[in-house]
């Protein structure tokens, strides 16, 4: 929690040095600056992202990882469907 509490701090001085918004300086880049900086190094000029407005997507995972089909009904039901079927092999 502090390194992340640095990491946004270092971002906000970053981004008022250059006259942009906080959240369009890089994460990453201000972290690896923290990383390599020295006790006297000054703060250089952070990356900054492109203004992307209306930027939303989904959090939404796209294939299911498991070969079985999702239980969609209750267990007992499934469980006398299985032992309704006929043994084959």
């Amino acid at each position: 929690m502090l390194t992340y509490n640095l990491v946004r701090l270092v971002m906000c001085e970053a981004a008022r040095r250059q006259k942009v918004k906080p959240k369009r300086i890089s994460f990453i880049d201000a972290l690896r600056w923290l990383m390599h900086a020295g006790a006297d190094e000054k703060l250089l000029n952070l990356i900054v992202l492109p203004y992307r407005p209306n930027r939303v997507e989904p959090r939404v995972i796209k294939r299911r990882m498991k070969e079985f089909p999702l239980m969609k009904l209750p267990r007992d039901v499934l469980r006398q469907r299985l032992l309704q079927k006929p043994l084959t092999g």
